[in-house]
């Protein structure tokens, strides 16, 4: 069964390694096959990750996106929970079950539990992360 995705008007989505983004009307298509698509709203862009929280929710994004590069991202991500973990020991929780769906290679999932990584830091330091984007 084809997947089902209905653009708003300049809304972008990426499907496998290409960006692609709506023109001034609503737009609906059918995807088959298996390929790792990604709508707008969970699509951080690596100039917003600027924060620890985001900058793993990147790379987790680029390892769910990327099929060559994987093994790099994983060493990447490593370094980024590291100090995350050193720097806020509470987030752990958070950051235990990306691993697990990291590990897993789940990363859809991943992406998902960055995403509450991303909204508990910004819950835990609101007022000295105001400027940056919220998922």
């Amino acid at each position: 069964m084809p997947l089902k995705i209905e653009l708003k008007p300049h809304e972008s989505i990426i499907i496998g390694e290409s960006l692609i983004t709506n023109d001034g009307e609503r737009t609906r298509f059918y995807i088959e096959g298996n390929v790792p698509i990604l709508r707008e709203k969970f699509i951080l862009r690596e100039k917003d990750a600027n924060t620890p929280s985001k900058r793993i929710y990147f790379v987790v994004q680029q390892m769910y996106l990327s099929k060559s590069s994987v093994d790099k991202l994983r060493d990447l991500y490593l370094t980024f929970v590291k100090d995350l973990q050193d720097a806020a020991p509470s987030l752990i929780p958070y950051i235990a079950a990306i691993s697990s769906d990291v590990i897993n290679d789940n990363f859809y999932a991943a992406i998902k539990n960055a995403a509450k990584l991303v909204e508990k830091e910004e819950e835990l330091f609101g007022e000295a992360l105001k400027g940056n984007i919220s998922m």
